[in-house]
């Protein structure tokens, strides 16, 4: 069992990733009503936005590293690598005429990170901006509300607005 293939001109590459300005858009920021529907965004945008977030995130880290030229080069150069062997590629990478596994070349990038991270000393850059992204994250996922967030909600008509002189709570 196999999807069907893309339509012709669709790139697979970034399919994930979703345009800024729906991302951005501030008219679909809103406060949530309950606990419930905070989880409920949270859960719906990290699955919705998850390309947005790791592209964020990575800024912030790089954003950190601009007092170190020559880190901010090397992670540059790390991160096209990274985008280019896994992201951007369909078709699997050939060297010598003999196909190297996906997972090879993952696994390859990552210890390359590392040894970077290692080599550079840049342990307490990420660790930073991975608090400051994951904030970030945290209240964009929450704030931002799904489009389909009625609809597909497992809580149904009990996450409705209704304007009552109980307030905004729905009938149940």
């Amino acid at each position: 069992m196999s999807s069907p293939p893309p339509p012709s001109g669709a790139t697979t590459s970034a399919a994930g990733l979703r345009p800024w300005r729906q991302f951005l858009d501030p008219s679909s920021l809103r406060i949530p009503i309950s606990l419930s529907e905070s989880s409920y965004r949270l859960t719906q945008n990290l699955g919705f936005f998850l390309p947005n977030y790791a592209l964020l995130t990575l800024a912030i880290f790089l954003l950190a590293l601009i007092t170190h030229p020559l880190n901010l080069i090397l992670f540059l150069c790390i991160f096209a690598a990274w985008t280019y062997l896994v992201f951007f590629r369909d078709e699997p990478l050939t060297l010598l005429e003999y196909d190297i596994d996906q997972k090879i070349v993952v696994g390859f990038l990552a210890v390359l990170t590392l040894g970077a991270l290692f080599w550079t000393k840049a342990w307490l850059s990420l660790f930073l901006a991975l608090i400051i992204g994951a904030l970030v994250i945290f209240f964009h996922a929450i704030l931002r509300a799904p489009e389909d967030s009625l609809e597909d909600s497992p809580y149904g008509s009990l996450l409705n607005v209704v304007d009552s002189p109980r307030g905004q709570y729905a009938s149940v």
